[in-house]
């Protein structure tokens, strides 16, 4: 079985798992942690009180061109965990470690709290007439919907001295959730990572 692959095995049965549950109160984590996730999500974990959503698939058209010889697709790897925030890299090659020039893409997630920097205010800049990048999507800014119900908001692509991020946010439970893939990428292959990540959730009832 190819890791590809892997990387969409059980999704169906996720989605049962996530949404059948409606009584849930508050997420608790990915359901199903692929192996290319499981070191990270372990390092994380002992670190961060914020629970870990991970995807079970990413399209192909997010992912760089493997390197000759390279038995996985991508790496994963992390520098920021805490109590109240956490974040993953999805890296090129490996020992990357989120470079800029071999990493891909990110994914993590923070408590919001009153002094949590809203994400229209973040790239209010990115509205600003006098701000003129090399080049920007054609997709403006823009709310999303995800599975659950779930509305998050889209932020494109832009190229300066080099390409950013473009990413997807999501609030659940309080938490400020994200996943962004570097480069000239569409707001559609963004909202399916989110959506694989949402899709794979575990629920706790609260007692």
């Amino acid at each position: 079985m190819s890791f590809r692959q892997l990387l969409t095995l059980g999704s169906t049965a996720i989605l049962l798992v996530g949404y059948a549950a409606q009584a849930a109160d508050y997420i608790s984590g990915a359901a199903v942690v692929l192996p290319v996730f499981e070191a990270v999500y372990a390092e994380v974990a002992a670190q961060s009180d914020i629970p870990i959503l991970l995807p079970t698939s990413i399209p192909d058209e997010a992912l760089r061109e493997s390197e000759e010889g390279q038995d996985a697709p991508f790496f994963v790897s992390t520098e920021m965990a805490d109590a109240n925030q956490y974040e993953v890299n999805l890296d090129a090659i490996e020992g990357c470690v989120g470079a800029g020039y071999c990493n891909f893409g990110v994914m993590g997630a923070e408590r919001i709290t009153a002094d949590t920097e809203s994400v229209d205010d973040r790239y209010a800049y990115y509205l600003d007439p006098d701000y003129q990048p090399t080049l920007r999507s054609d997709e403006p800014i823009s709310e999303v919907e995800l599975s659950g119900g779930i509305t998050g908001i889209f932020i494109p692509w832009i190229l300066g001295a080099n390409y950013s991020t473009a990413k997807v946010y999501w609030e659940q439970d309080g938490i400020c959730y994200y996943v962004g893939i570097r480069g000239p990428v569409s707001r559609a292959i963004i909202v399916d990572i989110a959506n694989s990540m949402i899709e794979n959730q575990e629920f706790s009832v609260e007692e």
